[in-house]
């Protein structure tokens, strides 16, 4: 079966408690069903779902506004890694934050996760000490630069 996103509304009541739900699964720190219902309900805000027929395999929550993006979550079920999940989720978002420079922070320890925002072009900024708990750990910080379409193909200026 074929993988496809879906963009989340303050409506879709029962794909946001299945994304609270596997947000709860995946991260140290879960997104409760409120806390998705209002990304959806902010300005800019956004909350994508990646779905393999009726399986909920990811999420994505993030913020746009004016000409910066913050990518502030992203999950992918266990059984659904390592077949283009968070990559789909990923290109998604970046269409939807086009011209806007993203920032975002991820765990030093996530190595799949770090790899993963390199090969979208994001490059490290900065470290937060002690940014996230459970356990304890530093954030590093990461940009990726503005994306402008140029005839229908991608094209990133830093």
């Amino acid at each position: 079966m074929m993988l496809r996103v879906k963009r989340l509304y303050s409506g879709d009541t029962e794909l946001l408690q299945r994304c609270a739900a596997l947000a709860a699964a995946c991260l140290h720190e879960g997104w409760t069903y409120e806390g998705f219902l209002s990304e959806t309900r902010k300005p800019g805000g956004i909350v994508l779902t990646v779905m393999e027929g009726e399986t909920v395999c990811g999420f994505l929550t993030a913020c746009v506004v004016l000409d910066e993006a913050e990518l502030t979550s992203i999950g992918v079920l266990s059984e659904c890694r390592r077949r283009g999940a968070a990559a789909l989720l990923m290109e998604t978002f970046l269409r939807l934050a086009e011209g806007a420079d993203v920032f975002l922070e991820v765990r030093q320890s996530n190595v799949p996760a770090i790899a993963l925002y390199q090969k979208f072009g994001f490059v490290q900024t900065g470290i937060r000490r002690n940014f996230y708990e459970c356990p304890t750990e530093d954030a590093v910080r990461m940009k990726r630069g503005k994306y402008v379409k140029n005839n229908g193909k991608g094209e990133d200026l830093c």
